[in-house]
Parts: structure tokens; sequence; C-alpha cells
């Protein structure tokens, strides 16, 4: 799902969305603003996610992370460990929303 759609879903069920371009700039504004839980895209091998990730859940354990990855896509050992939720993204409209609410209500 692309961004703004998701932003826009997100939205319509209640969330304050923020969203970053990259990681680091998702870091910064973590550090500096109030979430009620993070949504990470792995389009990659998951790597990097699972360094921000670590970052995220370092700052502020209590926050809920969840990880959205593509069907069939080889990850990296440990990508997805510490996320509080694992979304596939051809399921994502319905299970998005769904993995949000088991984690945490919305302001």
């Amino acid at each position: 799902m692309h961004l703004n759609l998701r932003c826009s879903l997100l939205k319509e069920y209640g969330w304050n969305v923020l969203s970053s371009g990259n990681g680091h700039e998702g870091i910064l504004r973590f550090g500096q603003e109030v979430v009620d839980a993070v949504v990470v895209d792995l389009n990659d091998d998951g790597t990097e996610a699972a360094l921000i990730v670590g970052e995220l859940k370092r700052l502020r354990p209590e926050v809920p992370v969840i990880i959205v990855v593509t069907d069939g896509k080889a990850l990296a050992q440990g990508a997805t460990q510490q996320a509080s939720a694992v979304v596939v993204k051809s399921q994502e409209a319905l299970s998005l929303i769904d993995a949000l609410k088991a984690v945490r209500t919305p302001h």
C-alpha cells in the first residue's frame, strides 16, 4: 500500500498519523512527537529496518511497532523479531487496522 493511501486509511480509523521519508527522519520525529504506534514498511530484506525498530524500542519500548512485509520476500534473520505485529502487504488493508487495534487504542 502506498504511504499516502496508508496514512489516509489510518486517519479514517481515528489514528493520528505522522510519516517520514526515511528511517533517520522517522527516529528523530519519534523522539520529538507523541505517537500511538509505528508502521515500518520493509522494502528490502529488513536489515536496516531491524536497526531502526531496535532504536525506536530503545527510545520508547512501550510504543508498538508494526512491520509490513511483502509476500514471499526473503528477510534477514531477526528482521521482524522486535515487532509488536507483522502484516503482509497483500492483506494490509484489512489486517493493518486489526493489528493496530490489537496493540494500542488510538487517541
